[in-house]
Order: C-alpha cells, then structure tokens, then sequence
C-alpha cells in the first residue's frame, strides 16, 4: 500500500472517529443545566477530528499533497517510541494520577521529537510539561468541576 493511499484511509477512519466521538457525547449530554455536561470535550474534540480530517482527505483525494515514498526507519522508530510513551502514560494514570502521568508523557515525547539541541530546549521541554498539565488540572478540577484521578498517594 502506497503511503497516499494509508494517508487517505486514515484520515476516513478519523473522519469516522471524529463523528463517532460527537455522538456519543450527544448521548452524554453538552450542557447540564449551566455547566458543562460529561458530553461537551467528545464533542468539541470529535468535531475537531472530523473537520480536520475531513480537510486532510479532501486534499489527499485531490492531490492537493505531495509525500514521500514511504517514513523512513528512524521516523517510524519515533512514531513507535510516541506510541508506547502514550500507551506507558494511560497504564500509569491509576498509580500516578492523571497530572503526573501527563507530565512524564510530555517530556518523554518531547525527548523523542526534539528538533533542536541545547540546554534552551530542555528548559522549554520542562516548563511546558510542568506548566501545562498543572494549569488543565485547575481548569478542570477547580473551575470546571470534573474529577481528575490521583495518585495512589492522593495528588
């Protein structure tokens, strides 16, 4: 199979995701009374998927987009090494909570993609996987209201 052809078929199956995830959170419900219902984020990141690949199959349908031939051993290594870093994050979600487990992810795959070198990159990386997932947690633990798990320990 022709990476255009890959490109193509995975951007219907996301189209399909997408507006499957907008369902479902149909069936959830957007809004209980005035605050946000347990369907609101599937819906908005459902709509998101599908619109996005949506576009990408348009263009990929169109010939809108050139690629290569193929992903060569080293970016299919990354693509890998993201994967597991994804998959190592939601298996350590119940011993480490949610916070901790997204701050380790973010740096692991920051790790992995760095496309630059220097002490300046590994503060950024830091911060960001620090400062990100500590500001989702009060925005959606504090002001929204939504239950993140914790850790074993409690935080």
């Amino acid at each position: 199979m022709s990476i255009q052809r890959l490109d193509q078929l995975i951007a219907a199956l996301l189209v399909i995701f997408g507006l499957w995830l907008v369902y479902t959170g149909i069936g959830y419900g957007a809004m209980q009374g005035t605050t946000p219902g347990a369907g609101l984020l599937p819906i908005i990141v459902g709509s998101a998927i599908a619109l996005l690949s949506a576009v990408n199959l348009y263009r990929a349908l169109g010939g809108l987009e050139k690629l290569g031939a193929g992903m060569s051993g080293r970016e299919a290594a990354k693509a890998a090494a993201v994967i597991v870093a994804l998959l190592v994050a939601v298996w350590a979600i119940p011993y480490l909570g949610m916070t901790i487990a997204t701050m380790l992810a973010m740096a692991g795959i920051g790790l992995v993609l760095r496309t630059e070198s220097g002490p300046r990159f590994f503060v950024r990386l830091a911060a960001v996987s620090v400062l990100t997932p500590i500001v989702l947690l009060l925005l959606f633990q504090n002001l929204l209201g939504v239950p993140i798990p914790k850790s074993v320990f409690g935080f």
